[in-house]
């Protein structure tokens, strides 16, 4: 008798149990687009001597880990430094990340990539990234673009540290965590729906309620099997 239960509970634990790595699985799966502006050819700033290209904007999801810039080669015969840079604002002192690169390395529709350990908080902080080359000269340099009618909500290009109209031509990449793609899914299944249907904590409580409902169903079905063993 004693086995039979066990039998019982430990298999209704496995069903759950697969049912967990099912779910887990298909979150897992999630993942976001790359996200910025990817038009960019309307306006461009060489950056030499003490011109700074810049980009603020606002991090969507959590966990910014790379960021690309599309520079255009343009004629470069002296390869010269340059800096990537990326901060909480334009003036902060507190550098996220940093890259340094040459500027006859940049190719043809090839963007420069900065890749960095992922910023777990990032979703809805403001980041600010500049680029830099003192030692270019004005037709020797790379080129950045902007399209200055570009609108991207919280976001915004610099030129010498101050805004001008639109945003670079740039990417930025993001690694979620399982939490986060759960959380994702919950935001995804509230977007668009009216009162209770729009907020997270609905779908939580349906989920908990139909752990608990089949759990009970289970307890119901194991019972009923014992006491017809029993009769």
């Amino acid at each position: 008798m004693m086995g039979r239960r066990i039998f019982l509970v430990g298999s209704g634990a496995v069903w759950l149990i697969v049912l967990a790595v099912i779910v887990i699985t298909a979150v897992d799966r999630l993942s976001v687009p790359p996200w910025g502006n990817i038009s960019g050819d309307d306006r461009s700033a060489e950056i030499a001597g003490s011109v700074e290209a810049g980009q603020q904007f606002t991090a969507p999801f959590p966990g910014l880990h790379r960021i690309e810039v599309i520079l255009d080669p343009s004629s470069v015969q002296n390869a010269q430094p340059a800096t990537f840079r990326l901060r909480d604002e334009p003036a902060g002192p507190n550098t996220l990340a940093f890259g340094e690169f040459r500027t006859g390395d940049i190719q043809e529709k090839v963007p420069y990539s900065l890749e960095f350990p992922p910023i777990r908080d990032s979703a809805g902080r403001t980041f600010f990234f500049s680029l830099e080359s003192p030692q270019s000269s004005p037709g020797d340099a790379v080129t950045a673009h902007y399209n200055p009618d570009s609108f991207l909500e919280g976001a915004n290009a610099t030129l010498n540290g101050r805004a001008v109209s639109g945003n670079l031509k740039f990417r930025t990449f993001y690694s979620l965590r399982t939490r986060d793609k759960v959380d994702l899914l919950l935001v995804r299944m509230a977007a668009g729906r009216p009162y209770l249907l729009g907020t997270k904590g609905f779908y939580i409580g349906l989920a908990v309620a139909y752990v608990m409902v089949l759990g009970i169903f289970l307890w119901y079905v194991a019972q009923s099997i014992l006491e017809d063993e029993r009769a």
